[in-house]
């Protein structure tokens, strides 16, 4: 009798200890709907399209970009779709930036889960006008305004928008899947690299966005220097698998 009460005990305990160790593993982590369904949306509007000058920016680096310097610099490397484009803020960085949301699909390096929706910032973006120019030197002001008197252009600063986009950089698109490197910055990720890391896949544009099981070996990413798409499984063999060693 003794000896059926302490293995009933002795399988209690262990139940018990199975159910701290599953909490333990758990604890933080939040349950992701992964059926979910998110609408795709921009704050760039037509009429600031039709009201848009681009900018490039020259930007002088000490050290060029290489795939194994941001995967040491990244918190995660994912594949993830752009939910949205929420809104820009020129008072952000040199350049401005821009914020939205991002679906996860894969974490290829990091901790963020499938099915989670985190907020990014990217430097550059599409911002009014006088907004922008708030921001920026007097002098260099002046100067814009007196070229564009000698080229007899008037303009609406209020409603003028300038697209910056920084030179060896991409323009993030919502409804398109990207892989990307990200680093955790305050609340958001910023993505890092310019256009080192933020690379588009092979995957068409879509208006709605759920969790996607993506096949790594059908997935291509493109080669933003040469702007073909290269295999995306051997990008991860030779830049982020090894890194990881």
């Amino acid at each position: 009798m003794k000896r059926k009460t302490m293995l009933i005990f002795l399988f209690i305990a262990l139940g018990l200890g199975a159910f701290v160790v599953y909490g333990v593993s758990n604890f933080g982590k939040t349950k992701i709907d992964l059926t979910r369904e998110y609408e795709v949306t921009s704050y760039i509007t037509q009429d600031m399209i039709d009201n848009m000058q681009d900018c490039s920016v020259d930007l002088c680096l000490e050290e060029a970009y290489t795939p194994e310097g941001l995967g040491e610099d990244a918190d995660d490397i994912v594949i993830a779709s752009v939910i949205s484009l929420d809104d820009s803020d020129p008072e952000t960085g040199l350049f401005g930036a821009t914020t939205g949301k991002l679906l996860i699909n894969q974490t290829l390096q990091g901790d963020l889960q499938q099915g989670q929706v985190v907020e990014y910032i990217k430097n550059g973006g599409v911002m009014n006008m006088a907004e922008w120019e708030d921001t920026q030197p007097v002098n260099a002001n002046l100067k814009r305004a007196y070229l564009r008197q000698q080229a007899g252009v008037d303009i609406d600063l209020d409603n003028t928008y300038i697209n910056i986009v920084i030179s060896d950089d991409i323009e993030i698109e919502e409804g398109y899947t990207y892989l990307i490197y990200l680093k955790e910055n305050n609340d958001k990720y910023e993505i890092i690299g310019l256009d080192m890391g933020l690379r588009k896949l092979n995957v068409n544009y879509a208006n709605r966005l759920g969790v996607q099981n993506y096949s790594i070996d059908t997935l291509q990413v493109m080669n933003n220097k040469t702007g073909e798409f290269e295999s995306l499984q051997n990008y991860i063999n030779t830049y982020i698998n090894n890194s990881e060693e």
